[in-house]
């Protein structure tokens, strides 16, 4: 049975039944609420719950380069999935067109600058690079996302190691693991939650359990299923024990296995990164003057000009003056920076939606890609 996340005064407690839902909401005693950053439903009380003892609900996460997986699970429920998209593999946000972006850009820059002194030395200390500072401080959010509606008691998070005593061509593969201690001691330092390490190999193992040591994994990571990447979180989530041996008398240590795994939901919501360019100085930033600058003709023929707002060429959406609200009740809507467009209260927010245009899908800004998928 589907149970909702509770919230109590920016509390949250164990997972409710909708059949119980519904009695409180019969009785007026609590108010379904919607985060629409997470796809997530959830019941927000007005009295003190009648008690507050909690089970274990267990977080797995398995991290990757280009995409992470998150599944919450307690004993009876497989309750969310989500989907971190960090780069797609495909488009103009995939790091194979970044790096051919980025290498035009230096040469040109490079052109230019003879005599430039290097900023810093990234490979002589324990800094992060930018790219796995920005992967890490996703995962961060989504963390903080979640443990405002669950209660998670424990995290299982898949390990990634080298070794570097053994080969000598992992070098780069340590800001792989800079990232890595940085989001151990997040855990259980800052959210003060029991963190669990689990190999790749134990990870394939308990997979291949799940469907009589068939490996249902699809290779394809870029495929937008829940067997592409959640299967390994949700292996994760689910608790281990040490099974006991009759023949020696005693738990074999040596052996570990999944204590229970529910019922699959495939359900699972992908949250794609806002990427931003930097450093683009020649195509990238004159291309941005000429496509999102816009102005309006005030008296005496002075130009007032606007930024894009919507990421629209041709559509550019202002806040009136004044207002400080994110959805105030009227917008400004100027087109190709000729004639002034004004759009009333007609629609939620002030309206979305300009010559069949709409900018706000789904409860959320297009730039921010948001999908939810029953696989």
């Amino acid at each position: 049975m589907k149970r909702l996340a509770v919230v109590y005064k920016n509390r949250c407690y164990m997972p409710m039944k909708s059949s119980r839902v519904t009695k409180f909401l019969r009785l007026g005693k609590g108010k379904i609420r919607y985060d629409r950053k997470l796809r997530l439903h959830y019941l927000q009380l007005f009295v003190e719950p009648s008690g507050i003892e909690m089970q274990q609900i267990r977080l797995g996460i398995d991290p990757g380069s280009c995409f992470d997986g998150f599944s919450i699970v307690s004993k009876t429920t497989h309750h969310e999935n989500y989907e971190l998209v960090q780069r797609p593999k495909k488009g103009n946000n995939a790091i194979s067109t970044f790096k051919k972006r980025q290498n035009m850009n230096r040469r040109i820059r490079r052109s230019r600058l003879w005599h430039r002194e290097t900023r810093f030395n990234n490979r002589t200390s324990a800094k992060q690079s930018p790219t796995i500072r920005a992967n890490n401080d996703f995962r961060k959010w989504l963390i903080k996302k979640i443990c405002l509606y669950y209660p998670i008691s424990a995290v299982e998070l898949e390990d990634v190691r080298f070794n570097h005593y053994a080969l000598d061509t992992g070098k780069s593969f340590s800001q792989v693991e800079y990232g890595k201690n940085d989001m151990m001691q997040f855990i259980r330092a800052t959210m003060k939650i029991q963190l669990t390490l689990t190999s790749g190999r134990e990870t394939a193992k308990y997979r291949k359990e799940l469907n009589d040591g068939i490996d249902i994994k699809i290779k394809d990571k870029g495929n937008k299923s829940f067997n592409a990447h959640c299967i390994d979180s949700y292996v994760l989530a689910c608790p281990k024990e040490y099974p006991f041996d009759d023949v020696i008398g005693d738990y074999n240590f040596n052996k570990k296995q999944m204590k229970y795994h529910p019922v699959i939901n495939s359900k699972v919501v992908y949250i794609e990164k806002v990427v931003k360019v930097r450093r683009c100085l020649i195509t990238t930033r004159k291309k941005y003057k000429n496509a999102c600058r816009y102005y309006k003709m005030l008296k005496g023929g002075i130009k007032e000009y606007y930024v894009n707002m919507s990421s629209h060429r041709n559509i550019c959406r202002v806040k009136p003056a004044g207002v400080h609200s994110y959805h105030p009740k009227k917008w400004n809507y100027l087109d190709k920076g000729v004639v002034e467009r004004f759009k009333y209260n007609i629609t939620r927010y002030g309206g979305t939606r300009v010559n069949g245009k709409s900018f706000f899908i789904d409860g959320e800004w297009y730039n921010r890609k948001i999908e939810v998928i029953y696989g």
